[in-house]
């Protein structure tokens, strides 16, 4: 009986569309590009919104960290972060 359940357990954690993560990871951070090349102001919760993900925070960081790009953010008094994008960066430009 516990071979079952153990034989069970991992056909189940391995996810059959890995292959559509790095596709999907792709089209989000290029949706995030977008949206700050526009010039606005955005709070994570927004971004998400607006570039239908989940990972706006992780976005933000890879276009900082990864790609150099000058992204400012500042605290509003309700908690949230406010992030636009302060200089042009990046070899994508």
């Amino acid at each position: 009986m516990e071979e079952k359940k153990k034989k069970a357990a991992s056909t189940t954690t391995h996810s059959p569309h890995t292959e559509n993560k790095d596709t999907d990871s792709i089209r989000n951070i290029q949706s995030v590009r977008k949206l700050f090349l526009t010039g606005g102001k955005f709070t994570a919760k927004e971004v998400n919104l607006l570039c239908h993900t989940n990972d706006a925070r992780k976005l933000i960081s890879t276009l900082r960290n990864d790609e150099g790009w000058k992204i400012e953010d500042i605290r509003l008094s309700n908690g949230c972060k406010l992030y636009w994008l302060a200089e042009k960066g990046g070899s994508n430009e």
